[in-house]
């Protein structure tokens, strides 16, 4: 499974302190706002120089900014920091007026992180290894209290561990978590493992001999959460705090889940792809470790630049060889969820997330200490982020994020009209593909509701891509494109068709 399908897998299956307050304008207040003045220029720039993923040949680039983009596509608000050189450069909090819910928002409000609470647990438990706490080895269930892991694919000597399960390489079942409504009971980590009555993932199971195969693995987390709780005799937001998020000066973040009333004040709600607020303003998520964290932009920042820092040796809370260490366990183009790309002698990393109702996304160069962090709270965020990251990367120079060229080609309407249907996805993801006859418009539309509007461009194949994200889908002359390629792995048509809209 490559990079590309665990970006798919961490938004399609969306698994995720008290404050002071202040009103202000559009691009915030200074309330825990980071050099917006001494940067102004480079910030303007980014500001109003959005692109696409996408630049088709021979076409004029139109370019937008932030807040029109915000407009575009109905997103309430935006948490976002830019480091340069391994500090943050600059932090702001955007707000779109269309949404009065949003105006009391400052730089200091919180965000659910979705994924990127998987990083932030894995670094904690790194620290813990590093102290003698735990050993990421040893076979998980040594450290299990009453919990006893399903007889599966493990064995004795290749077990379940610490280390494949932050790894996604456990083997455990694969995919993330819905949450829960906050008028609802939470289940505990027990029920969540063992699939009780009221839970709504499926129970833990190790569906494959561990270190074999890289699987995006939610439960896996929750797994090693309540690992974690056995071992320290405490509850998982304490742990947290003390390991990973107190001395990252991580000073606005929290895994409570629920959130406590005062902070509940403060976070950002989440929103539905119509605009929509999710009801009751967020979705609970009893699964902390894989989706629960409580963050903004400034605070994740602080955790890349501790990153940054230990790969050169002068962190505090990381050593340089636990780094280096586990940027050489790459899979695929996956380090510990991280995605790795190399480019040119440039190494980075980047995370992304998807909880109902947020997006979020974060980067860092482990060698220029460049990379951004963004938390939006509506299910629409996805292509602002990536276009943020595009953006930057042209504005500061990054090595990665690069824009995507092709040349748009023109399709007969009686072939596009042969493609909806609904479609198996890598034999175990059910896809759809819908045609607009009006606009002449084919769509792929993701199981969470995400639609991808496609382009045609030319290729080997009947060749599409999504403008915003850079996502190309390919129908196969071999199958008389009754089949697609998406992010390597293969689509097949099924009988059941989707109507033309």
């Amino acid at each position: 499974m490559n990079k590309l399908i665990l970006h798919f897998f961490a938004l399609v299956f969306m698994s995720s302190c008290t404050f002071q307050n202040k009103e202000r304008s559009m691009q915030g207040n200074k309330g825990d706002c980071i050099g917006r003045e001494k940067s102004l220029e480079r910030k303007t720039q980014l500001e109003e120089g959005i692109r696409e993923q996408v630049k088709f040949l021979g076409e004029s680039e139109a370019l937008s900014s932030i807040t029109n983009k915000m407009s575009e596509y109905h997103i309430p608000s935006l948490s976002l920091a830019v480091i340069n050189q391994g500090k943050i450069e600059w932090a702001d909090i955007y707000r779109n007026v269309n949404f009065p819910e949003a105006q009391h928002l400052n730089c200091s409000s919180i965000f659910q992180a979705a994924s990127l609470s998987k990083p932030v647990t894995f670094l904690g438990a790194l620290r813990m290894h590093a102290a003698g706490k735990i050993d990421l080895d040893k076979n998980i269930q040594e450290y299990l209290g009453d919990y006893v892991l399903p007889r599966g694919k493990q064995t004795a000597e290749n077990p379940v561990t610490f280390r494949n399960i932050f790894s996604h390489t456990s083997g455990i079942t694969p995919g993330g978590y819905q949450g829960y409504a906050r008028n609802l009971p939470m289940p505990s980590d027990l029920d969540i493992l063992m699939g009780s009555a009221g839970v709504n993932s499926p129970a833990v199971e190790v569906l494959e001999p561990p270190n074999e195969t890289l699987a995006y693995s939610g439960g896996g987390y929750t797994l090693a959460e309540l690992a974690l709780e056995d071992i320290f005799n405490d509850d998982f937001p304490n742990i947290m705090q003390k390991w990973i998020l107190e001395p990252a000066g991580m000073n606005h973040s929290e895994f409570t889940q629920p959130l406590p009333v005062a902070d509940s004040m403060l976070a950002a709600k989440g929103h539905t792809q119509s605009g929509a607020v999710v009801e009751g303003g967020w979705r609970n998520y009893p699964e902390q470790a894989a989706a629960g964290l409580w963050s903004n932009a400034v605070d994740l920042a602080k955790f890349l630049i501790e990153i940054y820092k230990a790969y050169h040796g002068d962190s505090s809370i990381f050593s340089k060889s636990d780094i280096k260490s586990i940027i050489r366990d790459e899979r695929d183009g996956s380090v510990y969820g991280f995605l790795l790309d190399r480019s040119g002698d440039d190494i980075s990393i980047t995370h992304y997330g998807g909880n109902a109702g947020y997006r979020t996304g974060m980067t860092i160069s482990l060698k220029s200490g460049n990379g951004l962090v963004y938390l939006i709270n509506s299910d629409n965020g996805e292509a602002l982020g990536n276009e943020l990251l595009l953006s930057a990367s042209q504005v500061y120079n990054w090595h990665h994020f690069k824009q995507a060229n092709v040349q748009r080609k023109q399709v007969a309407p009686e072939v596009l009209k042969e493609l909806p249907g609904k479609y198996k996805w890598n034999n175990q993801i059910d896809l759809s593909i819908t045609f607009d006859e009006s606009k002449n418009q084919v769509s792929l539309y993701f199981p969470n509701g995400d639609e991808y509007k496609l382009v045609p461009v030319t290729g080997e194949e009947l060749d599409f891509i999504h403008p915003n994200t850079g996502v190309k889908v390919s129908f196969l002359k071999k199958d008389d494109f009754r089949s697609f390629t998406l992010y390597g792995q293969t689509a097949v048509k099924l009988n059941t068709d989707v109507n033309m809209r």
